[in-house]
């Protein structure tokens, strides 16, 4: 399930979260076709896009207080480098469990990050529909920010691997 993008740049629109016109955040112009197709200038990604990608780190951004022997501390944190983090230890988990009953039963991020770096509290259970439903609504935005930053540092990666390229091309399922 779900949609895909494919060209100079690939991946999977996140479901439920990120629409298939997300790359024009970064600049990109929607092409005439049945399937979304883009094409994204180098010159307009370097200006639109890079802006895009700072509001998005910085939108990302949050300080969180730990607790240590000296009192507590704030520290600087960003939602897309701890998803990161946690889509690494993810995969190995389930590289870890492969062909058992574990392997798609790893912890998500959000209990992950209270688990293994004391951030925020445990996703609510679904049978708690009220507080459920205010963890969804506060983590809807946080998720959108991270898939669209993923989409944009695609598009990064690509004009940097590829120095001469003056456009990217992808089409997106609609």
């Amino acid at each position: 399930m779900g949609r895909y993008y494919d060209g100079d740049i690939e991946g999977k629109f996140w479901f439920g979260v990120q629409s298939s016109d997300d790359g024009e955040h970064f600049g990109s112009e929607e092409c005439d076709s049945n399937i979304i197709e883009y094409r994204q200038d180098r010159e307009v990604f370097e200006d639109v896009g890079a802006k895009q990608i700072q509001e998005l780190i910085k939108n990302l951004s949050f300080k969180h207080v730990k607790n240590n022997e000296n009192g507590k501390k704030w520290i600087e944190y960003n939602y897309y480098e701890l998803w990161q983090e946690w889509d690494r230890w993810s995969t190995e988990w389930a590289r870890q469990h492969s062909g058992t009953n574990k392997e798609w039963s790893y912890t998500n991020f959000q209990d992950w990050l209270f688990k293994y770096k004391e951030i925020g509290v445990p996703k609510p259970d679904i049978s708690d529909k009220p507080a459920y439903n205010v963890n969804e609504a506060k983590w809807m935005p946080i998720w959108e920010w991270i898939a669209r930053l993923h989409l944009g540092h695609k598009m990064q990666k690509f004009f940097e691997d590829n120095p001469d390229a003056d456009e990217l091309y992808y089409t997106a399922e609609c």
